[in-house]
């Protein structure tokens, strides 16, 4: 298993608890301690998930997750940040990223065990990008370093500057396609895939993936525990990152991890990704 990621699972996003209308420092606690107690398998954060009055929210939400499990992994991202009520920039150079890095431990008590530049897509120069974060690797600052939203022809180009220990791109389970993640597993890279129930944009779940829905009705499951523990079945070395604001939904997200995947499942959900184009 990865040093970034030990064990397989599903790992927390804690953007929409920041983000969300409505969402409270003290709601947001709750559930990361319930994600916790249920397993899961890393906390997800970033400098972009603040508020106006606090450049650290969502960091500092996230590192509650250590008082109650000291060795889970805390995931943030660096070089996207809030500039107001509703506007956000991205900066990938050397002294934004460092000036993140450094905020980031401030904030965890210790180095972050993955930072990834966030917005990889929107930075001007990714692979003097990728330099730095090497440089904050190689001094401790941060444990491991890695891409999000990166597209295939960027991962191949990083190989020629440094190691990539993770990705995070979104995989919507029947929206998107597993080339990236294809390319990590191969290049023995850990792959986290945020939005893998497909955003609030796609097309309902439960019409994208109709077999593992019937499964579910079938057994008294929720299809979102379903999908997730075929998922991971399915595609090792990728995580699934959920964003979920509910802590009864934390709860059966992460309980998927413990779902029994047999061969009617695995079938379902293979023949549900093939029906849109999706071959694993």
């Amino acid at each position: 298993m990865s040093p970034v990621m030990p064990r397989p699972g599903v790992v927390l996003g804690v953007a929409s608890l920041v983000l969300s209308e409505g969402m409270t420092p003290e709601h947001g606690r709750e559930v990361v301690r319930a994600a916790v107690e249920a397993g899961a398998a890393a906390i997800d954060t970033a400098r972009a998930y603040a508020t106006v009055d606090d450049d650290a929210a969502g960091e500092r939400l996230a590192a509650t997750a250590r008082e109650l499990d000291a060795s889970i992994p805390l995931i943030t991202k660096a070089g996207h940040y809030r500039l107001g009520t509703a506007a956000w920039d991205a900066d990938g150079s050397a002294d934004r990223l460092r000036r993140d890095a450094l905020r980031s431990r401030e904030v965890f008590g210790a180095p972050p065990s993955l930072l990834l530049l966030h917005r990889a897509d929107r930075v001007d120069d990714v692979l003097d990008s990728l330099r730095v974060l090497a440089e904050l690797r190689a001094e401790g600052v941060v444990e491991a370093i890695g891409l999000s939203n990166a597209p295939l022809e960027m991962l191949e180009a990083a190989r020629g500057v440094t190691r990539i220990d993770a990705v995070e791109n979104r995989l919507g389970l029947g929206v998107d396609a597993v080339s990236e993640y294809r390319y990590c597993r191969e290049q023995g890279i850990d792959f986290l895939a945020y939005a893998p129930f497909g955003g609030p944009r796609a097309a309902p779940f439960a019409t994208r993936i109709p077999h593992v829905a019937g499964l579910a009705m079938a057994r008294g499951a929720s299809i979102h525990r379903l999908a997730l523990a075929a998922m991971i079945d399915a595609l090792p070395g990728c995580w699934p990152v959920i964003g979920p604001t509910r802590i009864e939904s934390v709860r059966d997200s992460i309980a998927a991890t413990h779902e029994v995947v047999d061969d009617e499942l695995r079938t379902a959900f293979r023949d549900d990704l093939r029906a849109r184009g999706v071959d694993f």
